[in-house]
């Protein structure tokens, strides 16, 4: 196989005989090997969902909001 030396490879190491992978790399610069076309699924539910990051956000703001009234209601009664 002809390597060009301004492109370059994987690299990844094959388990059975540990040899470099000698494919060239995609323009993502992944192996369509060893390092496939997609970073992953969507996240379309859980933790990470802008959804539940502004619903996490709204509740720290209220649960802050809520802190700062009791600290104000014990200073009032003292």
């Amino acid at each position: 196989m002809n390597v060009n030396p301004l492109h370059a490879l994987c690299g990844a190491h094959c388990r059975t005989t540990g040899q470099p992978c000698q494919n060239y790399q995609m323009p993502n610069g992944r192996c369509r090997m060893h390092g496939g076309k997609s970073p992953g699924r969507p996240v379309t539910a859980g933790y990470y969902t802008q959804g539940a990051v502004r619903q996490r956000s709204q509740l720290r703001q209220i649960n802050q909001e809520i802190g700062d009234l009791l600290k104000a209601l014990k200073k009032s009664k003292t």
